[in-house]
């Protein structure tokens, strides 16, 4: 009977491993399957625009001034790498026209296409690659907080499928190398707070050990990769401030705000990595106006519903992809049998979570459960503050509670002595894993999907579809950055022989002779006016889904 039980029991684990492994390979499938498959968002194409070199300022001015360009020279120029530019000049026009965003992944970015080309599924396989690099470290943070193998490998499961990791890895911004670096931070602040005594030592043996040269060594040099770890993450993401803010309310909680020599080599760690950080600081206030200008400054507010629901959705959606604009539940659609399986799948999913957190708080050391809730609460909490909600700017938020739920399984799957309990638990995990490989199975075969900003590029393809079937067509905006940058993005769908005429002023639109078709792609009313009342065409909407995104122009 014994030996039938550990036989049994042998399987059971060899089986569970082979689970794993087809799981996570399943997960690296997902990131690179179809990299090149969806629209080319807004965000991607300046990426692209970074890395070749050349600021906003400087392709207005020098093909946006009512100049005919085509569609190949448009990409050639600004999208690709050109040996007139260099990653310095990447660098100048991040910090004079995108202070915001941190150098670091526009630099390796910059490199990655100068060695492998620039096509779409290219640039993006940087994300790719990178988020690999989250399976390790958030099994050694997961080793680090609970020193569990099963929960590190539980939350590498959860973490392969994820609808949010899958969808980040496959996009051409820094996202999967903020996530990385939050893990890798996290890991190894909890390996600079540890102890390092062996269990059983004795009072004077473990002083001693704590003493010593080498241990003293070890922790040095440990402080010393921390900030690091805390320098490449600044450069990685200004959002990386929260972690350090994380970090800070952590160690002096735990410390029971003693000012002793943990904390105080906490504080020169990271007043190390933040003067290290301090050349783009310099560049952020010298520049405020210019972020204030782009994409305003955070403010704080007292509004906090507005930002509650859309933090409700994002935290459901780390497991399974429900969003108006692609996903296996559609939350923002309407009607009875849509209102009740939202309601359903949020409540059992928020359920799950705040057991999860519950069970972490309960059943391990203070350290443990403090690390995770400051990890969950500061980020949630200042972005509300700021109203900065959003997917790609939670990520510490998301993988704490990753974090959370992959203990709490690992706890009620090995330690439950009651098989039906057992049971309804792996019922459970597999209902979270089946719904994470359907979100990725849906998406991975989706030209669009609500991480690629479906207000500028919901209808590339349709106009890309119209504009396309032209025999020689000619396609006129006028705008701003904001309209530049849809132009920049559309015109991964436009055939490379399709002629654009892009201006920055009505009054230099000049329509030659010679095109089969003339469209308008996004026009102002300046522009509008400008033609029909002062060059006197006829200007016929086309492709009306809500807004006019089409025109035709005719004589």
């Amino acid at each position: 009977m014994n030996t039938k039980s550990i036989q049994n029991g042998r399987l059971h684990r060899i089986s569970l491993k082979i689970l794993i492994v087809v799981i996570l390979i399943t997960g690296i499938f997902f990131r690179f399957t179809n990299l090149d498959c969806k629209v080319y968002s807004f965000d991607e194409s300046i990426t692209s625009l970074r890395i070749s070199g050349y600021t906003w300022t400087e392709m207005v001015q020098q093909d946006f001034q009512g100049k005919i360009i085509s569609v190949e020279y448009l990409q050639q120029k600004y999208q690709q790498i050109n040996s007139e530019k260099t990653w310095l000049d990447t660098v100048k026009g991040l910090a004079t026209e995108e202070p915001q965003l941190s150098p670091l992944y526009f630099i390796l970015a910059r490199f990655w296409v100068q060695l492998f080309g620039p096509q779409v599924g290219t640039v993006r396989s940087l994300s790719a690659w990178i988020s690999l690099l989250v399976f390790p470290s958030v099994y050694w943070l997961c080793w680090e907080l609970f020193r569990s193998a099963p929960a590190g490998w539980m939350a590498v499961t959860i973490v392969a499928v994820s609808p949010f990791h899958v969808l980040y890895a496959q996009e051409a911004r820094p996202y999967m190398m903020f996530a990385v670096l939050v893990l890798l931070s996290n890991a190894i602040l909890l390996r600079a707070l540890a102890k390092p005594a062996p269990t059983g030592a004795t009072p004077t043996k473990r002083i001693a050990l704590q003493n010593s040269p080498i241990t003293s060594k070890l922790s040095k040099a440990v402080w010393s990769i921390y900030a690091i770890a805390l320098t490449l993450g600044l450069y990685s993401s200004l959002l990386f401030f929260l972690v350090v803010f994380a970090h800070g309310i952590y160690v002096i909680i735990k410390e029971n705000c003693r000012f002793g020599k943990t904390l105080i080599t906490y504080l020169v760690t990271t007043a190390i990595a933040i003067i290290l950080f301090a050349p783009w600081i310099w560049v952020l206030l010298e520049n405020a106006p210019k972020i204030e200008a782009t994409v305003g400054l955070p403010r704080l507010t007292l509004s906090l519903m507005s930002s509650l629901k859309p933090l409700i959705l994002i935290t459901c959606r780390m497991f399974i992809d429900t969003h108006w604009a692609g996903g296996i539940i559609k939350l923002g659609a309407s009607g009875i049998a849509t209102d009740l399986i939202r309601l359903i799948v949020v409540t059992v999913l928020l359920l799950a979570i705040a057991n999860s957190i519950y069970s972490l708080c309960r059943s391990t050391p203070k350290r443990v459960w403090l690390f995770v809730l400051t990890a969950i609460g500061i980020t949630a909490i200042v972005l509300i503050a700021v109203r900065g909600v959003a997917d790609r700017y939670l990520v510490p938020y998301i993988l704490a509670i990753q974090i959370a739920v992959a203990y709490l399984f690992t706890a009620k799957i090995t330690i439950a002595t009651n098989p039906r309990q057992n049971k309804l638990w792996q019922i459970g995990l597999i209902a979270l894993i089946s719904s994470g490989i359907v979100s990725c199975t849906l998406s991975s075969q989706s030209q669009l999907w609500w991480n690629k900003y479906p207000s500028s590029t919901k209808y590339n393809p349709q106009i890309a579809a119209i504009v396309n079937q032209a025999k020689k067509p000619l396609v006129i905006t006028h705008g701003g950055n904001n309209i530049t940058g849809k132009i920049l993005s559309v015109s991964y769908l436009l055939k490379p022989q399709v002629q654009l005429l892009l201006a920055v002023k009505p009054e230099q639109v000049k329509i030659p002779d010679g095109f089969s078709d003339v469209f308008l792609y996004r026009a102002t009313e300046a522009l509008q006016f400008e033609l029909e009342k002062v060059q006197k065409y006829k200007i016929t909407p086309i492709y009306k889904p809500g807004d006019v995104w089409l025109w035709r122009v005719e004589k």
